[in-house]
């Protein structure tokens, strides 16, 4: 157990999370209440865009490519088509004018995978050059520095990350940079070596924050963005055998939280802008110690006035809302909702999304052959299903424009 471990929310907390991966998803149904529909304020965002693996896992049937979908007035979605041609489509990323769309390509046994660039053209995504090296096995995560000029990938398998030129088309460039991490961790199968999982831009854009699930570390880089260059500043170690996956940062800037994939938490973390050093705070349970199956944190957001923070967790198969208080230094457990009316452990809702209006969430359930979206409201923190979940093969992210 982690020393710094503490829980937020108390033991009613933990009843509510446990009489919902038991009992709830047996009796949750899927149909909007009737006193729901058009209470919802119009959504931000209108179109979704749905990655995922075109050779499927877990023996399950592939998607056909990166999926396109309307989002409507409810907060569901309506599947329009797909942009073919890609394999293995695992994770999403927009430029910063919302003009064109990043994926990479998760290659399977080892191989080097590499990074698409398309134009949003409408309901279309239009290639625009050749695809890129990602410069290691298995990219898991992509961003886009603010400025727009370079895009950086994390490779799982490998450790390895690389950095690479935005041309003026939006298409890329071969890599400028590459880096590898070295280290491991305790956790005999999942840390043997270094897994970077992926990348965050800190608020000013100076500088790079990657989670390492396979060595328990962040890891703070400058950036330069001139040139692309990366330069280590710091790397905090938030325990033995967590397995860091994802961070966000406070809309403030001064405190970044981490999901813990091995170590079943949400890490709170001060953060010094001017220095580029992070410090452990605290870490909120994300479920009770001991429940089976296992469980997984996977990806987290915070709405925009950094009230609430929303994650998923695998395993379990639920949705979760955290409210923030202390400044965001602590996290109460609000709400756990089963992503689907399946058994827990048959779903694993490997990404979640939140829209720019903050009022509705997304979880793509992998095994679950699905993508569920939920109704946030804003004043409670409070999760429901907000329309039927939208069947599709093998997703893993879900991108909101």
């Amino acid at each position: 157990m982690n020393p710094l471990h503490t829980t937020a929310g108390g033991t009613g907390r933990r009843r509510v999370l446990a009489a919902a991966a038991g009992g709830a998803a047996a009796a949750l149904g899927w149909t909007v209440p009737a006193s729901a529909a058009g209470a919802a304020p119009r959504p931000h965002a209108r179109r979704a865009y749905i990655g995922g693996f075109t050779l499927g896992e877990y023996g399950l049937p592939g998607l056909p490519g990166i999926g396109i979908a309307a989002v409507r007035d409810d907060g569901g979605l309506r599947l329009l088509g797909w942009r073919r041609g890609i394999v293995n489509p695992s994770f999403l990323a927009l430029s910063p004018d919302s003009r064109h769309l990043y994926a990479v390509s998760q290659l399977p046994g080892g191989a080097t995978g590499s990074v698409h660039a398309y134009r949003i053209a409408g309901d279309r995504l239009a290639a625009v050059g050749r695809p890129r090296s990602s410069e290691g096995a298995a990219p898991v995560h992509l961003a886009v520095h603010p400025a727009g000029r370079f895009l950086l990938t994390a490779d799982y398998d490998s450790g390895h990350l690389a950095v690479l030129p935005v041309r003026a088309d939006g298409g890329l460039a071969d890599a400028v940079e590459v880096v590898r991490h070295r280290g491991r961790g305790p956790h005999p199968v999942e840390q043997r070596g270094p897994h970077p999982h992926m990348i965050a831009f800190d608020p000013p854009g100076r500088r790079v924050l990657v989670p390492d699930k396979g060595d328990d570390h962040v890891y703070v880089y400058d950036f330069d963005a001139r040139t692309g260059r990366l330069r280590l500043r710091d790397r905090v170690r938030l325990g033995s055998g967590i397995g860091p996956r994802h961070l966000v940062f406070h809309p403030r800037g001064h405190l970044a939280y981490v999901t813990n994939e091995l170590g079943h938490t949400v890490s709170v973390l001060a953060y010094d802008a001017g220095a580029g050093t992070l410090r452990p705070l605290a870490h909120a349970a994300v479920a009770p110690a001991g429940l089976d199956p296992r469980n997984a944190p996977s990806a987290l957001h915070l709405t925009g006035d950094g009230s609430l923070l929303v994650t998923a967790d695998r395993g379990l198969d639920t949705v979760e809302s955290f409210r923030l208080g202390d400044s965001g230094r602590t996290l109460t457990l609000v709400e756990s909702q089963p992503v689907t009316a399946k058994a827990p452990g048959t779903r694993w809702p490997r990404d979640v999304a939140l829209d720019r209006s903050d009022r509705y969430v997304y979880t793509a359930n992998q095994a679950g052959q699905s993508v569920s979206a939920f109704r946030l409201d804003p004043a409670t923190g409070r999760l429901s299903p907000a329309a039927p979940p939208l069947a599709v093969a093998s997703p893993s992210c879900v991108l909101l424009r």
